[in-house]
């Protein structure tokens, strides 16, 4: 196993010869130096915050995921603990249900309940052993059958996905909303918004044959986004399909879309074909809306089917005020009349801040993939909130068994003067709930600390060993007696369970000129040799989370162990723009960095540096990509 602190010497060693100067442990050195000034004096506020910061959702360009590959679903094998993920916002299987009556208990809106049923026969279940099951009767009045969930607070971007299958012989002309929505202050039908963009705006993937079938268009109807936004043509909600083609026809521009009558305004739009599901057969249905940054043209409506992209709407001005956010998430099976028993049923629904993808197979993280095996950050602790702060995320659907040590006097074997000669742990889950703290890694779980082979070196450092749940997690290391002084702060992966993986691990400080680069390391061992990550620096984007003196233009330099330079970025738009954004993680600022690469076995240090010798605060991420 390799050792990070190896990374972190001989990149020192390099940074020496580049800068002729000595570590020696000062502020300028030690670029963790401080957390965000403005946050947290109680240490559960710092956990609440940087559990939230770490998954800080990417809103700047095209969230272009098209593979399984990519979405919160690939660390989570059969969903299991999926909505323990700090993206996720709500995620029901169906499985706990024994009647419709119980709905209730999860969804804060269950409408017409006596046609709703919790399926059990395994044709109509995508996974488990339950689903649910909407019903159509014969009728010639309208019928609205909906679970629906609120999201507060309100979100800017949302995904919802769910698997759905129609029944075989589904078929329903007419007005017909049957699948998902996302929607801001959607005050009911027949109203159209205002179209200065103060108003509300909804957005719903269904399939619908409304009127004349389109070319080759048959039951249950081509896929299309059902939308109340400012531009309206029909006080009903207008009808947007792939192609770029818009119902209610208009006279000035017939069934075109504004993207199609004025390509002007929308450069980033590019035509698809329709989409024709199959029915009596299960679809992974996931809808993302992204609203706009009031004043600009920067909104998205996007749907995928089975991780394919079907259709993307960029471009667009859905509101004109901050305060306007998506507040609820619906799945429906409504129409005007049904001359047969329609049914539809779901399974697997997830609401989330980032793209969820189809649902992994246990085999998707499998014992031949190689793992990050350690992660570690160079600190200056201080004292109060300038403690030093990491964290680090588990998916899968089993438990990890990890070692964590705080280093201090060690590191004046690497050169580093005026370390932290007491430095303490705290291990804290994504709530801020404490789950364990050393004071002295022979205190507590000596012997099995020994038998890892990673005992610290020096009897007054730390370490915690702990077997976690998939989820996030924050690491606190500060000095005791509220000393203060350099350390370095290691994570260890001591198993390669098939099922779990480490997928994001984190570490932010103060960038300074000179030597005073943000420094983490990470090395990767196991399996086939070689895994994708996404690196990338934050700076710009923090300030709308109310940190002061953010970093305004990041420089991200990733090294091999011999503190070799593998490749750079500056701003993460210059250079693999299409593959950043295939991962879904693309920095939510053009002049934040990103590098997207494959590591083989090894140990690699990342640098965070500022352009022109800027300071500031800056985040440094490292993500798992498959």
């Amino acid at each position: 196993m390799a050792m990070p602190l190896i990374a972190f010497d001989s990149l020192l060693q390099k940074m020496k010869r580049l800068y002729s100067a000595h570590y020696d442990g000062s502020s300028r050195d030690c670029s963790c130096a401080r957390p965000f000034a403005r946050f947290a004096v109680r240490r559960k506020d710092l956990m609440s915050f940087w559990a939230a910061i770490m998954f800080f959702v990417p809103n700047a360009a095209t969230l272009a995921a098209t593979s399984t590959g990519s979405g919160i679903a690939a660390r989570y094998p059969g969903d299991k603990n999926i909505a323990s993920d700090p993206a996720v916002i709500f995620a029901d299987d169906f499985e706990s249900y024994t009647s419709p009556s119980e709905l209730g208990n999860k969804w804060d809106n269950v409408y017409q309940p006596r046609n709703i049923r919790i399926a059990t026969e395994p044709g109509n279940v995508f996974a488990g052993h339950k689903a649910l099951e909407f019903s159509l009767p014969i009728t010639t009045k309208e019928v609205a059958n909906a679970l629906g969930k609120r999201l507060s607070p309100g979100q800017d971007t949302v995904f919802l996905r769910a698997y759905t299958k129609f029944d075989a012989g589904y078929s329903v002309h007419g007005s017909n909303h049957d699948g998902l929505r996302l929607s801001a202050k959607y005050p009911g039908p027949g109203i159209k918004p205002p179209a200065n963009g103060t108003g509300f705006f909804l957005f719903g993937l269904q399939n619908n044959i409304g009127g004349t079938p389109l070319a080759g268009e048959v039951a249950p109807g081509y896929s299309q986004l059902y939308v109340y936004w400012p531009k309206q043509r029909s006080a009903f909600g207008d009808h947007w399909y792939p192609t770029g083609m818009v119902k209610p026809w208009v006279s000035a521009i017939g069934t075109l879309g504004d993207w199609l009558a004025y390509p002007s305004q929308y450069p980033d739009f590019h035509p698809m074909p329709n989409f024709l599901p199959q029915r009596n057969r299960w679809y992974c249905d996931e809808l993302m809306v992204r609203a706009n940054t009031p004043g600009k043209h920067d909104g998205e409506v996007k749907y995928w089917i089975d991780g394919k992209l079907v259709s993307d709407f960029p471009d667009l001005n859905i509101r004109s005020i901050s305060t306007l956010k998506m507040d609820e998430a619906h799945i429906t099976l409504q129409a005007q009349h049904s001359e047969r028993v329609n049914k539809k049923w779901y399974d697997n629904v997830v609401i989330a801040k980032q793209y969820i993808g189809p649902m992994s197979t246990a085999s998707a993280i499998s014992a031949s993939a190689a793992q990050f095996q350690s992660f570690s950050s160079r600190l200056l602790i201080q004292t109060g909130d300038n403690v030093g702060i990491a964290g680090f995320v588990i998916g899968g659907s089993e438990p990890k068994k990890l070692l964590i040590r705080g280093l201090g006097p060690t590191l004046t074997e690497h050169g580093i003067t005026d370390v932290m000669q007491n430095p303490t742990l705290e291990l804290h889950d994504s709530s801020g709930s404490l789950i364990a703290r050393n004071d002295g890694w022979k205190n507590t779980q000596q012997a099995a600390i020994a038998v890892t082979g990673l005992a610290p070196p020096n009897d007054s450092e730390s370490a915690i060993l702990a077997t976690l749940q998939p989820g996030s997690y924050t690491v606190v290391q500060a000095g005791a007696s509220g000393g203060t002084g350099a350390g370095l702060l290691e994570i260890y992966n001591l198993d390669s369970v098939a099922t779990s993986t480490l997928v994001n691990m984190w570490t932010r400080g103060l960038v300074q000129p000179g030597n005073g680069a943000l420094i983490a390391g990470c090395s990767v061992d196991g399996g086939s040799g070689a895994k994708n990550v996404l690196v990338r620096a934050l700076g710009p984007s923090l300030t709308a989370l109310g940190v002061n003196g953010a970093l305004a233009d990041p420089i991200l330099t990733l090294y091999d162990s011999n503190g070799n330079v593998i490749t750079a970025n500056d701003n993460w738009k210059d250079s693999q723009q299409e593959a950043i954004e295939n991962t879904a993680l693309q920095p939510p600022d053009d002049f934040e960095a990103a590098i997207c690469t494959t590591l083989t076995t090894g140990s690699y240090t990342a640098t965070v540096t500022g352009k022109n010798g800027n300071n500031g605060i800056a985040l440094l991420e490292v993500y798992a990509t498959q």
